[in-house]
């Protein structure tokens, strides 16, 4: 058997940190109070008529707590503690079971004719689901076989029909048929919370961790962009002479001032549009002092920090590469342009030259200008994009924009809990200095390549829609159908009834039985409409068919036992999601009795009369199905806030970790020399070697992570300082080989033996069959692979 329910909007819950298993808990709970005060109404009558005598105020107690606790839970199912409420729903059923055990020893005897129902015995579904909600699935499953035995034996004692064993008997199995469904029904919705519980953890830890590696990524690639376009660039310029020793001074300072801004909290204010166009230029006035700068841009624009850092780091790295570029092949004065305008509510800046141009197809994979400082850079700036146009002897093209991204509307977690917002792409603080750092930034060479953001909406996919179904295990589904045909055939037949209505009867049976296969075994989710159609026509053929030769005067006491049958239908109907239909039947069967009453000489209150005891039932199926559903929608919304909430604890975290990290290899690696540098007056020759290799030595960390370890780090130093060239690569990206390790020794080693040469170790791709490569042009040229397993062999 399959229940379950329509989706519809969630309201939200009073309590975020909830977890799927204690909003269960809850939802039954909070059914739990209305269909009490119902049932507890239902009996008021009943219960006057059977007062006790000998002691009227101990039957009234026992009335008011076993009717009373249910509400007070009812009431108390939202905001009281867990355990009150699991203290309360175990006494509520052992309260009843002592009035059980009570009636069962002092007032076993029957009772007057058409009262010898124990008023007690029509509440026995509430303290089962109860104590079945509150305990393991076995406690509630043996409470709920020992009060419907007790019901029974209690029923067959106070009967005073000649047959009492058997009304025992089939009062007993009907109690154990209606009350195994709501109990099965919890017992499943409990399990499917659990499991909601157990997946919404795995999925919030794998999109923290997720949202920690991509935060790496980025504080990893905003460091690389810094000590691209300022480190290398100024240690390049100590190294290769040329420059006054003032100038290389000064650019070393501003850059170990940008590496110490680093570390600052990072800017959230936004500048306005001429001064973002009044920096531009300052920029290309000192990267290339003839460059034309052509700049429109309105003061009221507001461009972020973080993007005019982005901008700031791309055009300089843009403008450096042109320089660079025409200094080495260029035949004639080249001409460079820089455009800054608005563009559709933000900024976009193009660099211009008509120089030598290159083929971007065959920049290698390893150079870190374009592929970094201006692609990545923009890459990583929410809003951004980038685009390198050039053609050899066409001359080159660089644009780059920011576009303010239109606002998406917030997450609502619930009333307690403030709406979820994604954080700011981690960005370095922005410099006064004309060319600024790095700024991690996020842009796109073309409009479907931007990088995933470090958590969305698509990672928490697998716990944003916690089901509305609760599925009956195959074994038990089939075991409570088989039941319920089972039962209501005793009662159908069981009764020695005039032969008369058989025909009938046996027609409403088959069809209460044919609705029940088909509520089984339809296999969506939510009862199909036509199902459910179908359903609430076979009920009200039922009920029709076997009121049809009735008379007002039944001698059985379960003479009316389609009301019953038809009744468990319409609870499973609503709790598959068709509540409107469940209630829309019940009204048409009650008419169909009000009918055959007023038909049989009956009032219409006759009628009602013998409906409205299903009510409760119905009602509470009805609950249970309506809780169900919000329940399910609003943890979509809390799990979803909880998993960003986690991603960005993460990132956080991640971006704080990575980028210390970052600097303080960096600091080891080039403060020093840069520091050198700041203060010298002239650079001596073993300086500007110091500095190459200091150089050399960061691209190596840049380009080649998986090799950056001891001993190749000191193996590779000394082979340089010998004259060897060489080269370290990494195409592993995010999944370094194991053995990675094994390969740094191997290429150490050959580094150790070369005193003249080159050298290129390449760490390969994963999906390659050996993981690295060595390259060796010297005396003995040869080329080594390194397989999987880290043994090393000629290629």
């Amino acid at each position: 058997m399959t229940v379950g329910n329509v989706a519809r909007t969630p309201r939200p819950g009073r309590a975020t940190g909830q977890t799927a298993t204690e909003r269960q808990f809850r939802v039954l709970c909070t059914a739990t109070g209305p269909t009490g005060f119902v049932f507890g109404l239902l009996c008021l009558d009943t219960f006057r008529a059977q007062a006790w005598p000998p002691a009227p105020g101990a039957a009234l107690a026992a009335w008011l707590l076993v009717f009373g606790i249910p509400v007070l839970i009812g009431i108390l199912a939202t905001w009281a503690p867990l355990r009150l409420l699991r203290t309360l729903a175990l006494a509520e059923g052992v309260v009843f079971l002592a009035i059980l055990c009570f009636w069962l020893v002092v007032r076993a005897e029957p009772l007057p004719a058409g009262a010898d129902i124990p008023w007690a015995i029509s509440l026995t579904g509430i303290p089962a689901v109860a104590v079945a909600a509150a305990t393991r699935d076995r406690i509630g499953w043996a409470y709920t076989v020992l009060v419907c035995t007790l019901s029974g034996i209690l029923r067959s004692a106070t009967s005073t029909d000649p047959h009492p064993v058997l009304v025992g008997i089939e009062d007993a199995l009907y109690a154990l048929l209606v009350i195994s469904v709501f109990v099965g029904l919890t017992i499943m919705a409990r399990r499917g919370a659990a499991r909601v519980d157990d997946s919404a953890r795995i999925t919030r830890a794998a999109v923290a961790a997720r949202a920690a590696r991509v935060a790496r990524k980025r504080e990893r690639l905003t460091i690389d962009a810094l000590v691209h376009d300022s480190v290398i660039s100024t240690l390049l310029m100590a190294g290769r002479g040329g420059i006054p020793t003032e100038t290389l001074s000064r650019h070393a300072a501003s850059t170990l001032d940008r590496l110490d801004a680093l570390r600052m909290p990072r800017s959230n204010r936004s500048l306005p549009g001429n001064e973002v166009a009044d920096r531009l230029e300052q920029l290309a006035a000192e990267l290339a002092p003839d460059a034309i700068v052509q700049a429109d841009l309105d003061e009221n624009l507001a461009v972020p920090a973080v993007a005019v850092t982005a901008l700031l780091g791309a055009v300089g790295e843009a403008l450096r590469n042109s320089v660079a570029a025409a200094a080495l092949g260029a035949h004639h004065r080249v001409v460079r342009t820089v455009s800054v305008r608005g563009h559709h509510g933000g900024i976009r800046v193009v660099v211009h030259d008509d120089g030598v141009g290159f083929d971007p197809a065959l920049v290698p994979s390893e150079r870190l200008g374009i592929a970094q400082s201006i692609i990545g850079r923009m890459e990583r700036l929410s809003g951004g994009e980038a685009r390198v146009r050039s053609r050899p002897g066409a001359g080159t093209e660089v644009e780059v924009s920011w576009t303010p991204e239109p606002r998406r509307p917030a997450v609502i977690a619930s009333a307690a809990a403030p709406a979820v917002q994604r954080p700011a792409p981690a960005a370095g603080p922005l410099e006064p200095a004309a060319h600024s750092a790095a700024a991690p930034a996020v842009a796109m060479i073309t409009p479907d390549a931007q990088p995933a953001p470090p958590f969305s909406d698509a990672a928490t996919t697998e716990i944003d829609a916690p089901r509305t179904v609760v599925r009956l295990p195959r074994p038990l589904s089939l075991g409570i159908l088989a039941m319920f045909i089972g039962v209501h055939a005793l009662l159908a037949f069981g009764d020695y009834e005039p032969l008369f209505g058989l025909p009938w009867e046996i027609a409403g049976f088959a069809a209460v039985s044919s609705a029940a296969v088909l509520i089984s075994r339809a296999g969506a989710d939510h009862l199909p409409r036509t199902a459910a159609v179908i359903v609430l026509v076979l009920c009200a053929v039922a009920t029709a068919l076997v009121s049809e030769p009735m008379t007002a005067v039944q001698d059985t006491p379960f003479g009316h036992w389609y009301l019953g049958a038809v009744t468990l239908l319409l609870v499973v109907l609503a709790v598959r999601g068709r509540e409107g239909f469940a209630w829309a039947s019940y009204l048409i069967v009650s008419a169909i009795t009000i009918l055959w009453a007023l038909s049989n000489g009956l009032t219409v209150v006759d009628g009602v009369l013998l409906v409205v005891r299903h009510a409760g039932t119905l009602l509470a199926g009805t609950l249970f199905a309506v809780g169900l559903k919000r329940s399910a929608l609003t943890l979509a919304v809390l799990n979803r806030a909880r998993a960003q909430n986690a991603a960005a604890a993460a990132t956080a975290v991640a971006a704080i970790e990575e980028r210390e990290s970052q600097l303080a290899r960096v600091n080891v690696l080039c403060r020093p020399t840069l520091e050198g540098l700041a203060r010298s007056d002239d650079i001596c020759p073993e300086m500007r070697a110091e500095c190459l290799l200091v150089e050399a030595t960061l691209r190596d960390a840049m380009r080649a992570r998986a090799l950056f370890v001891e001993p190749l780090v000191t193996a590779t130093r000394a082979a340089r300082l010998r004259g060897v060239e060489v080269t370290l690569l990494d195409d592993s990206g995010d999944h370094p080989p194991v053995e990675a390790a094994r390969v740094a020794v191997a290429v150490a080693d050959q580094l150790d033996s070369l005193y003249s040469g080159s050298l290129t170790a390449r760490v390969l791709p994963a999906d390659r069959a050996t993981i690295a490569s060595i390259v060796i042009e010297s005396d003995d040229n040869r080329m080594l692979v390194v397989t999987p397993e880290g043994l090393l062999r000629d290629a």
